[in-house]
């Protein structure tokens, strides 16, 4: 499942847990284990331990979390994203999708709509742009903050890194 050595003792540990852990798997798209890993041993368990919980007591349905993972695995959702849906979904019950659109923290993956807010952040930045025209690739994260913000942190990541790349060729 390519999920670490660590993760797979902290995930097999407890018979309740790995039960889980495989129905939220079954609910998620293949290859999506380590994401239900991830919001499993942090959200999850941070919170039942915090509670003194088990993972039987579990608010959030295996098959909810299933489809948080889902979510963030089809680029709806960003990992951070994904944890403010948890923690709703762990005060309400609700479903992830739902929960999405009720928040509206779907991400924004429209290349055009990505690309203005590129070339906004650009325009606003011209030191950061020169330098990562110079090669400082350092100067990059100053670029994706302003396109975040401009975004209202709903702009997908990893497009925002490559217009970012393919507007700094160009």
């Amino acid at each position: 499942m390519g999920l670490s050595s660590y993760d797979s003792e902290v995930l097999t540990g407890d018979k309740t847990l790995a039960d889980y852990f495989e129905k939220a798997v079954a609910s998620a798209p293949s290859g999506s284990a380590k994401t239900v890993s991830n919001l499993l041993t942090t959200e999850m368990l941070g919170r039942l331990n915090a509670e003194g919980k088990s993972a039987a007591q579990s608010p959030v349905p295996a098959a909810h979390l299933g489809g948080l993972a889902a979510l963030v695995a089809g680029g709806t959702l960003s990992s951070k994203g994904a944890k403010d849906v948890f923690a709703k979904m762990w005060e309400t019950g609700k479903d992830p999708k739902a929960l999405v659109a009720e928040l509206g923290l779907a991400q924004v993956s429209d290349d055009k709509q990505v690309l203005e807010w590129v070339k906004e952040a650009l325009a606003a930045n011209p030191k950061a742009a020169a330098d990562l025209k110079g090669g400082k690739d350092a100067a990059i994260g100053s670029i994706v903050g302003a396109v975040m913000k401009l975004s209202k942190g709903k702009a997908n990541p990893a497009l925002v890194n490559k217009l970012i790349k393919e507007a700094v060729k160009a």
